[in-house]
């Protein structure tokens, strides 16, 4: 198994508030790659408005409905999360990545968002599930939100669902067959998916 390199960037203060100040974001009291995510968004919005809309792009855009978005880097879960919703009725897009995630989501209407927690790191996934969160909530959008992991952490479900998700699903025997009775028989305000 490959072992995941992590690099370091050293960048001076002045350019790091300067990048803020760029995407017009409030420059954080604390530096952290949560923060820096958020910059990073931003900027590729102002770089390429297509990217990530700003409120006017979600009220203004014509879109079509019944769209679910997976947000998996695992090639089988995303085949057979495909073929399972495709045979309830639903187009799926897919995403390997936050920003093919946030890509995606800013340029298509959804009624369900499947995320994996760990895409591609849990800083990452917890950075998607924020940020959907929070243009759902400002852009009024009726998506649900539904994180998928392999993690048996008390606290990893607690952070998601205090975090915007709708639903949190281990990844352990069954977990599809959960998945899909939660998404036909829309099964939302419970916590957890039964055991």
């Amino acid at each position: 198994m490959e072992e995941e390199i992590k690099q370091t960037v050293e960048i001076n203060k002045e350019i790091a508030n300067e990048l803020f100040n760029i995407a017009g974001l409030k420059i954080p009291e604390k530096y952290s790659e949560e923060a820096f995510f958020e910059c990073i968004f931003k900027l590729k919005s102002l770089v390429n408005p297509e990217t990530i809309s700003e409120e006017e792009g979600f009220q203004a855009m014509d879109r079509e409905t019944n769209n679910i978005l997976v947000v998996d880097d695992i090639g089988i879960v995303t085949y057979q999360l495909k073929i399972l919703l495709k045979n309830i009725g639903y187009n799926v897009h897919v995403s390997k990545d936050v920003f093919g995630a946030m890509n995606s989501f800013a340029n298509n209407k959804y009624d369900y968002i499947i995320m994996d927690l760990f895409v591609s790191t849990e800083q990452e996934g917890y950075t998607l599930l924020h940020e959907t969160k929070k243009i759902i909530t400002k852009n009024n959008l009726n998506t649900k939100i539904i994180v998928i992991t392999a993690s048996n952490k008390t606290e990893d479900k607690i952070k998601c669902l205090n975090g915007g998700a709708d639903i949190f699903i281990k990844k352990d025997a069954g977990w599809q067959d959960r998945l899909i009775n939660i998404i036909e028989n829309q099964i939302f305000g419970i916590e957890e998916e039964p055991e």
